[in-house]
C-alpha cells in the first residue's frame, strides 16, 4: 500500500469518527435524575407550560425508592416543570440538553444542571426573596387599612415602591451579567410582565443576539411591536368602558385639554394610597381644562363602587369588570398598577406614570400651550 493511500485512509477514518462524534453530539439531550424521598405520589410528569395555561407533556417517571429520572431532547432550551397529576410538588427548571441533579435542600428542592440553570437558580432565589417581602407588606398595608392609619398607608406605599426598584436593579443585572442566554431572555420576559413597554425595550436591548433569538427573545419582540401603538407620542387607541350607573365613556367622547387615564382597582393598596394626590391635583386643574378617567381592573362591581365612594373619586370611573384580564389593559400593555397615560386635546400620549411633582409639572404644561 502507498504512503500517499494510508494517508487517504487515515484522513477518512478521521473524517467519519468526527462525523460519528458529531451524531452523537447532536443526538445528546437531557437527563435528569434525582431522590425525592419517600411521597405519596409516585408518578410524575416533565411538561413545558404554553402561554394559553396548558402544558406538552415531554415525559413521564414512576419512582423507585424515591428515585426519579427523565430523558429527551429539545431542540433549544426551554422553561419546564416536573410536577405530578394534580399540580403538587412542582419542581421548576430551565431545560437544555445537559445532565440534571435534582436534591432536597434545606429550604427548597434544588436543581443542578448546566449554563442555563445556574443563571437560572439566581433568578430563582431572587424570586423567593421577593415572594417573601411582597407577603410581609401586603399583610402591613392590610392592617393599616383596617385602622386607618393613613400615614401607615403612605410609608408602607413608599417602602413597596423601593422594593420594587431594588427587585428590578437585581434582576436587571442578572440580565446584564448572562445577556447571551436564553434564561435572560425568559427573566425579561417573565419581569416585562410587570414593566412599562418603555423599560421592557429597554431590558431587551440588553440581550445578546442568541438569546434574542431564543423562543423567548422572539415572544418579547413581538410584544414590543404590539405595544409600540401605544408608545409616547402615539394616539391613544379608543375605548369604551362603562360607568358605575352603566353608561358608556369612550376615551376620545371625552373633551378636555389635557386627560389622565388612570389604571388602578380596589385591591390595588398603592393605587388607593395614591388617589388622594390624584384628586388634589384634579381640584387644582379642573377649572383649567383638565379631566381624569379611572379605568377599574375590578370584576367585582360591588368592590369597585365602595371603593370609589370610600376615597372621593370625583372624576369620571369607568370599566369593564373583566378584573385583569380586562381588554382595555392588554392594549395598553398595562402590566402593574397604578398605571397613568397623560394625553393632550388630540388623544396624544405625553407621558406615562408620572407621579407628584412631575404629573403636575406637565399638566401645567399641557394646560399653557393650548
Amino acid at each position: 500500500m502507498m504512503i500517499n493511500e494510508v494517508i487517504m485512509k487515515r484522513i477518512m477514518l478521521f473524517i467519519a469518527c468526527m462525523a460519528l462524534l458529531g451524531l452523537c453530539n447532536a443526538q445528546k439531550g437531557y437527563h435528569i435524575t434525582g431522590n425525592l424521598g419517600q411521597l405519596q405520589q409516585d408518578t410524575f410528569y416533565l411538561v413545558v407550560p404554553n402561554l394559553n395555561g396548558t402544558v406538552n407533556v415531554l415525559g413521564v417517571s414512576i419512582l423507585k425508592e424515591g428515585n426519579l429520572e427523565f430523558k429527551g431532547q429539545v431542540p433549544e432550551p426551554v422553561m419546564a416543570t416536573i410536577m405530578t397529576s394534580d399540580r403538587q410538588g412542582m419542581i421548576p427548571l430551565m431545560l437544555e440538553n445537559t445532565d440534571y441533579s435534582i436534591q432536597i435542600g434545606a429550604e427548597s428542592i434544588e436543581v443542578e444542571g448546566g449554563t442555563e440553570q445556574a443563571v437560572f437558580n439566581q433568578f430563582n432565589a431572587l424570586q423567593r426573596e421577593a415572594k417573601k417581602q411582597q407577603q410581609k407588606l401586603q399583610s402591613d398595608m392590610k392592617t393599616a387599612y383596617e385602622d386607618a392609619n393613613q400615614m401607615r398607608v403612605q410609608a408602607l406605599s413608599g417602602q413597596a415602591q423601593k422594593f420594587m426598584q431594588d427587585m428590578q436593579k437585581r434582576q436587571t443585572e442578572i440580565v446584564k451579567e448572562n445577556a447571551n442566554t436564553s434564561t435572560a431572555a425568559y427573566i425579561v420576559l417573565t419581569c416585562g410582565l410587570q414593566a412599562p413597554v418603555e423599560q421592557l425595550q429597554e431590558l431587551y436591548n440588553l440581550l445578546g443576539e442568541r438569546a434574542k433569538n431564543s423562543v423567548y427573545g422572539r415572544i418579547i419582540a413581538a410584544q414590543l411591536s404590539e405595544l409600540g401603538r401605544v408608545a409616547v407620542d402615539k394616539v391613544a387607541p379608543d375605548f369604551t368602558v362603562n360607568s358605575p350607573e352603566g353608561k358608556p365613556i369612550s376615551l376620545h367622547g371625552i373633551k378636555a385639554k389635557a386627560k389622565l387615564v388612570d389604571f388602578w382597582a380596589s385591591w390595588c393598596g398603592p393605587c388607593r394610597a395614591e388617589n388622594p394626590n390624584v384628586i388634589r391635583l384634579y381640584k387644582r386643574y379642573r377649572d383649567k381644562g383638565l379631566e381624569v378617567l379611572g379605568v377599574s381592573l375590578d370584576d367585582d362591581k360591588s368592590k369597585w363602587v365602595q371603593a370609589i365612594m370610600e376615597d372621593g373619586l370625583p372624576w369620571l370611573n369607568g370599566s369593564d369588570l373583566k378584573g385583569q384580564a380586562s381588554e382595555v389593559a392588554r392594549v395598553y400593555g398595562v402590566r402593574s398598577i397604578p398605571f397613568t397615560l397623560l394625553l393632550d386635546e388630540d388623544n396624544r400620549i405625553v407621558a406615562k406614570n408620572l407621579r407628584g411633582k412631575e404629573l403636575s409639572k406637565k399638566i401645567e404644561e399641557l394646560l399653557k400651550s393650548k
